[in-house]
Parts: C-alpha cells; structure tokens; sequence
C-alpha cells in the first residue's frame, strides 16, 4: 500500500478512489475488505500533510523488514502498550533520542547507570529491541512510532 500511495498521493481523493477500485488486486478483495482499503484511503488524505509524509515513511520502512522483524516489532509494541501510560511516554521519549544518535552512542547510553536506573529491564530491553529496527541505522530518513 504504501508505494502505491506514494504514487497517487497527489491526487485528489476521488480519483485515488476510482484509481484504487480499477486495480486488479483490488477487484480480488472481499467487499468488506475494499470497504476497509477506502476507509483507510480517506483516512489517509484527512491527515495533515507532515502526518502523512510520516505514515509514507512508516509503510515504506516496514515494507523492508523481515517477517521476523515484523514479528519482532509487532511483539515488542504488545509489550510497550502494556506499560502505564507514563512509562509508554518515558520509553517514547527515550526511543527518539537514541534514534538521533550515532550507533557508538546509544549504546554508550544504554550501558550507562543513569539508564539502568531510569529503566526496568522490561523497558530496557523493550527500548533496546525497538532502536534495533531504527532505520536510521539502516542509511533511511524515518522510524516507525510504536502506537
């Protein structure tokens, strides 16, 4: 989905619509499925544009993790969405930072006593799998939000 919203992000959402609805694989899907597709189609194009942009990057990024990534990430936000809302927001926060750094450095943050002490081993090896599949590591612009 996400190059073919890259493709047709453009345009209006009407003709996303039509364009959408005359693809074959489309065709294939069960109607409420296809309803599901426009749903989130017209969802897509109510964001505001940053959001959007970001939602682009989050699709094309998880279109190149491995099924056992996937997994992983898919387990590991399970996990996240578990902790109090307050702890979710610590480890967010945290996520965003180590993102940002050279990979020397975030691991020099994740062995430091000040993160130990600020982390569970929960959160700590939750923060430490999730940096794992930051894609800036990887040589591209964005990373997935845990939701």
């Amino acid at each position: 989905m996400g190059d073919w919203l890259q493709a047709h992000k453009d345009l209006p959402l009407d003709q996303q619509i039509k364009i959408l609805e005359s693809e074959p694989s489309f065709k294939n899907l069960t109607p409420d499925r296809q309803a599901a597709l426009r749903e989130r189609l017209k969802k897509f194009n109510s964001l505001p544009p940053d959001k959007r942009d970001q939602a682009l990057q989050r699709m094309q990024f998880l279109s190149k993790l491995t099924p056992q990534q996937r997994q992983e990430l898919r387990s590991a936000n399970e996990q996240l969405k578990g902790l109090p809302p307050e702890r979710q927001v610590a480890v967010h926060t945290a996520l965003r930072h180590l993102r940002q750094m050279p990979p020397a450095e975030r691991q020099q943050v994740i062995q430091s006593d000040r993160f130990r002490s600020t982390f569970s081993d929960q959160e700590q090896k939750l923060i430490s799998q999730l940096v794992e599949l930051n894609p800036q590591a990887a040589g591209t612009a964005q990373s997935p939000q845990p939701k």
